[in-house]
């Protein structure tokens, strides 16, 4: 598992230098090239730790993974496809939707305890509820989703999902499985870099440094701690 870790090392040290010229220089062909090189580093800490491990069910995470890099890519297209903006923004959206369900039937297929069928149907409840709520209060939040209120309401009730069943599984577990655990570190991670891409999407004055430096690290820090999790998957 020790090459998991490098490529771990590595992409931290990728992310910093993206940060670095993000930050300094704003969107440009280096900056997409350097984050798509972060993201090539958290797939091969999966992969790494999917070669060395016996549960074949990890290939659907490698799958979330693999959609979320995608999402990376398209997302940057914006900035240098200006006029097809609205498609890749879609577009980023649905695949990163994709991921999370890929996360959701990996947390089913591992961590379900037969019988205890409350214990998925409460949090996708839970993730429906929130995903309005969070659509219902976007004056509260100052927030204009405009067109793409509907495909925000429906990424972030598959984004809350996984929040919620990585925590109602680990619940289940008595938060014993380091892996379960670690999904739903990661699941945090996300809500917290969605919450601040959310602001500078949708909102006014929320493209600070700070916030672009929050948004980014956390969500590298989300697909890092995905992928490591297979390195402690039973």
């Amino acid at each position: 598992m020790a090459i998991s870790y490098v490529c771990t090392g590595i992409g931290m040290v990728l992310l910093c230098v993206f940060l670095k010229f993000r930050v300094g220089k704003g969107a440009s062909a280096l900056v997409t090239v350097i984050k798509s090189t972060v993201s090539i580093m958290f797939m091969f800490t999966a992969f790494n730790a999917l070669y060395y491990g016996v549960n074949k069910t990890a290939v659907a995470v490698c799958a979330g993974l693999m959609f979320g890099m995608l999402g990376d890519i398209f997302l940057d297209q914006k900035y240098a496809h200006p006029d097809s903006a609205k498609v890749y923004t879609y577009a980023g959206f649905l695949v990163f939707a994709a991921g999370h369900v890929f996360y959701d039937a990996f947390l089913i297929r591992n961590f379900y305890t037969p019988g205890r069928i409350l214990y998925i149907i409460i949090p996708l409840i839970v993730a429906v509820v929130v995903a309005g709520l969070n659509i219902a209060g976007e004056d509260l939040m100052k927030l204009k989703f405009g067109e793409y209120k509907l495909i925000t309401a429906v990424y972030g009730a598959f984004l809350f999902s996984f929040v919620a069943l990585s925590f109602s599984l680990s619940l289940l577990n008595g938060f014993k499985n380091i892996c379960c655990v670690m999904l739903f570190a990661a699941s945090i991670f996300f809500a917290v870099s969605d919450f601040i891409l959310s602001g500078t999407y949708f909102g006014e004055g929320k493209s600070r440094p700070v916030d672009i430096i929050i948004n980014h690290a956390t969500y590298y820090i989300a697909q890092f701690l995905v992928a490591l999790s297979l390195c402690f998957l039973k």
